[in-house]
């Protein structure tokens, strides 16, 4: 195995794509650090790395990175990072409607400002080394608002792209490069949380989305079935830090690369009707 310029750090790294990637780093004999929201979560990634025969080469941090002072007080801490994936994210499920301010914000903290922040830490060690590559962990909803119900992860990854493509500009200089992952569709507890919080809100008798919020559940559950392993992104994720010459995008999914060619030739006056039928949102 050839000699790493330095460790990597994924945050989000206990489900899905982050410990799939923590997996795929540390099997590449990459020292790979891995934040996560409890100890509970942490021993999760511990004995999955154990598992896989890589433990002594991943670290578990318990960290929020939404509670962005913590993550400035923290890194003080943390060894030079070579490279950075953004990966921590969720969506506040909800119509546009009744979703809180509060719930908006805390999304929008999470999966915007979060990577916008640990970037910003990790950046002096890179411009020091002249090298270091940032991973962002977009979605082809950061392409295409094609999920009603999910106005916020929409907001939050679109805005990201527009970071990501501002951030590249700006630390092209210092030899750091920056890449975007679109996945798909893909086998994470993202779709579980999205059948939870729909069941919730269909409980609330007054709502006037309670058809819509029942056929998310449908679907989330449909998803779940078919959707692939995290796998593919997860190679993607280390490809684009291990490159001499990442992309810009990289889109993963065959129903992503679909979206991504379809989605500027069809008029909103077709899509609109199709989506919302879809959603049974009348």
């Amino acid at each position: 195995m050839a000699d790493r310029p330095g460790p990597v750090l994924v945050t989000g790294a206990n489900s899905g794509f982050g410990l799939a990637s923590v997996l795929r780093f540390a099997g590449r004999g990459w020292d790979t650090w891995g934040t996560v929201r409890s100890k509970a979560k942490a021993k999760v990634l511990t004995d999955a790395a154990k598992a896989a025969g890589v433990g002594d080469r991943v670290h578990a941090v318990v960290l929020d990175v939404s509670d962005h002072d913590a993550v400035v007080a923290a890194w003080p801490k943390m060894p030079p990072f070579y490279g950075v994936v953004n990966n921590a994210g969720y969506s506040a499920l909800g119509a546009v409607e009744e979703v809180s301010a509060a719930e908006a914000k805390r999304n929008l903290d999470v999966n915007l400002v979060a990577p916008a922040v640990v970037s910003s830490c990790a950046l002096p060690a890179m411009r020091e080394r002249g090298s270091g590559r940032i991973v962002m962990v977009s979605s082809i909803a950061g392409l295409a608002a094609v999920l009603p119900l999910n106005a916020w992860y929409h907001a939050s990854k679109f805005g990201l792209e527009a970071l990501s493509d501002v951030l590249r500009m700006e630390v092209a200089q210092f030899g750091v490069k920056v890449s975007v992952i679109e996945p798909g569709f893909f086998k994470t507890e993202i779709e579980t949380k999205a059948k939870a919080d729909a069941q919730e809100r269909e409980a609330v008798d007054d709502s006037p989305y309670r058809k819509a919020y029942h056929r998310m559940q449908v679907t989330a559950g449909a998803v779940a079935a078919v959707a692939p392993p995290p796998g593919l992104v997860a190679r993607t994720i280390v490809s684009a830090v291990e490159s001499s010459r990442p992309l810009k995008r990289y889109l993963v999914g065959a129903d992503a690369l679909a979206l991504a060619a379809t989605n500027p030739l069809l008029p909103r006056a077709i899509t609109d009707p199709l989506l919302r039928r879809l959603a049974n949102l009348g």
